[in-house]
């Protein structure tokens, strides 16, 4: 009995790495955020009391059981625009995590609303986006990567000079997402192999002549057409492919490697990956592409981002040593800009010193003056240093969140642009909100 009650508090209640939840929740919010805004110039026609479906028809035009809209009270034009602005609103908190839980949760409520005000607009991604919405306003814990997250372990930063550790939340939101991928493939591919296009191969070239869905001119999707059985197929397969996820961690510890859970569905989200991304370039079908990615987000287990993070550590050799970021923890510019870079540190390779502390600057700094340290933000990777701008270059490059911009920062101009600007900062950087803040401490005397 004991061991029946351990394997079922492990199956709902195994602690699992909350980071894709928080991925999920930003990409969520920023899908229904951009179709959304896509509708600015046709809310009140479809919403409100001047729009297609007046209130009379209310009736006549939805269910009555199990439905809920805050338009059913509210149906004036000008209240219906000031809802639909407080939408884009809340979505942005949640996006961003700006009282993350009640944002989320007011967000998949007015987008219930907006839903069940007029079906008319709707496809298969609005449904996602609900179902989506629905499992991250009950998951226990979707705060990862957002500023309500970011507020804690700037407060614990400040007390012990260390971060929060990893953000952690029960399996069972996971294990409801698997559910709703698997139904919704399932379902998708026994409707395809109930008819005869998918089988014969014909069916992808069906969909990309379709001239209300095609993105391209037709001599483009004529080339591409010319592999249609074997799409057709291959998304039978992909589809068909998540009842493998169904096979008990038991029984799949006997199969080969690349049988096991882990493979199985990356290999899935890779195909998935493939396939919306494919349906994406090629064709108009609003957000369901979209909206089916984003939980992708929310299937990602600890195990994803530390091999993420090794392979990428072993790709590039390079980035392999740690970095040695000296900083000055009496200055509050200085101890934000360190708390902020050590949040982008998504591969572990920083390492903030307080070059103030006299034993820590004599152990990793050695060679370089006081009067320096005190001039720029210095990094050692090895045997080299940098300082100031040039520090803050090298950096990006083992940031992965500023790898966008990083190659900005070597275009002509720019260096000596961003060195000027560094050098101003730096200057007033111990300037505080309580006065200025001491340079010297005991250890420096």
């Amino acid at each position: 009995m004991r061991t029946l009650l351990a394997s079922i508090d492990r199956f709902f209640f195994r602690r699992i790495s909350a980071s894709g939840f928080g991925l999920m929740r930003i990409a969520w919010a920023a899908t229904a955020l951009i179709f959304l805004l896509f509708q600015w110039n046709d809310v009140l026609f479809f919403y409100s009391s001047d729009g297609i479906i007046p209130p009379e028809l209310f009736a006549s035009s939805f269910r009555s059981d199990f439905r809920f809209s805050v338009f059913q009270y509210v149906t004036n034009p000008a209240s219906v625009f000031a809802i639909y602005l407080l939408m884009l609103a809340v979505l942005m908190c949640a996006m961003i995590g700006w009282k993350t839980r009640l944002s989320t949760m007011a967000a998949t409520v007015l987008l219930f609303s907006f839903h069940e005000r007029n079906l008319l607009p709707l496809g298969g991604g609005d449904t996602v986006l609900r179902n989506f919405g629905f499992l991250l306003m009950i998951a226990p814990q979707i705060s990862a990567f957002s500023i309500d997250r970011a507020r804690k372990c700037w407060r614990q930063w400040e007390e012990s000079k260390t971060l929060l550790p990893p953000l952690k939340m029960s399996i069972w939101p996971w294990r409801l997402l698997l559910w709703q991928f698997i139904v919704i493939y399932i379902a998708s591919g026994l409707d395809k192999a109930s008819g005869n296009m998918w089988l014969q191969g014909t069916a992808v070239a069906s969909a990309l002549h379709h001239p209300h869905f095609a993105r391209w001119p037709m001599p483009v999707m004529d080339v591409i057409s010319i592999l249609s059985p074997l799409l057709s197929y291959a998304v039978l397969v992909f589809e068909f492919g998540w009842l493998l996820m169904l096979i008990p961690r038991s029984l799949s510890q006997e199969l080969p490697q690349l049988c096991a859970p882990h493979s199985v569905r990356r290999a899935l989200l890779l195909g998935g990956i493939l396939f919306h991304g494919s349906i994406l370039l090629l064709m108009n079908v609003g957000s369901f592409s979209v909206a089916m990615l984003s939980g992708y987000f929310g299937l990602l287990l600890d195990k994803d981002f530390v091999d993420l993070r090794m392979w990428i550590n072993r790709k590039f050799a390079n980035r392999k040593s740690q970095i040695v970021v000296l900083y000055d923890a009496s200055c509050l510019l200085c101890r934000r800009s360190m708390f902020v870079l050590l949040l982008l540190d998504h591969h572990h390779r920083l390492h903030a010193v307080n070059f103030r502390d006299g034993k820590l600057r004599n152990n990793y700094a050695p060679d370089i003056a006081i009067k320096d340290l005190d001039r720029s933000m210095h990094i050692k990777i090895r045997a080299e240093n940098f300082s100031g701008f040039d520090a803050f270059r090298k950096l990006a490059w083992h940031l992965p969140v500023l790898w966008p911009i990083a190659p900005l920062l070597y275009t002509p101009g720019v260096p000596p642009i961003g060195r000027i600007v560094y050098a101003r900062i730096a200057t007033s950087r111990n300037r505080c909100s309580d006065g200025f803040c001491m340079h010297e401490t005991q250890s420096d005397r």
